[in-house]
């Protein structure tokens, strides 16, 4: 089984309730996952296996505030995660033009940092998806059998 931090980018805590559902889900199949609702450099770069990253979008497309600080040490500090697999969950709203930008700019940067991607990123849209737990925790169920 994996060692699974989940990384959570979230202001008003629909990204942050589900970040916690996936990390009882992630347990429940026999996983060691870890909730990191304000991770630091230090805790990703703790020996995860894998990194599940679960984040909304504000303003202008921009990172939610509790994850900007980690989105700015891996941008300042390029670490090599070679040996780091990720999947993604991104909610946002896609009657806005930057729909999902948060997501989109740490999938961009996790990829400019060698990290392997697991499977496909979930874009969960709100104006489409009225059940976004169900949406992804049906997602985890098919995400969890490629780690």
């Amino acid at each position: 089984m994996a060692n699974i931090k989940v990384v959570v980018g979230s202001t008003y805590g629909n990204a942050g309730q589900i970040a916690e559902d996936c990390t009882d889900q992630l347990q429940g199949i026999g996983h060691e996952a870890e909730l990191l609702e304000e991770a630091t450099l230090e805790q990703l770069m703790d020996s995860p296996d894998v990194v599940l990253i679960c984040t909304s979008t504000v303003g202008q497309g921009e990172i939610p505030g509790n994850l900007l600080p980690l989105y700015c040490a891996l941008k300042d500090n390029q670490p090599d995660l070679s040996s780091v697999r990720y999947g993604l969950i991104a909610l946002g709203d896609s009657s806005y033009e930057t729909f999902a930008e948060g997501g989109k700019l740490m999938n961009e940067l996790m990829r400019d940092l060698n990290a392997k991607p697991v499977g496909q990123a979930l874009f969960i849209d709100s104006n489409e998806t009225p059940d976004a737990d169900e949406e992804a925790a049906s997602w985890i169920d098919e995400w969890a059998t490629k780690l």
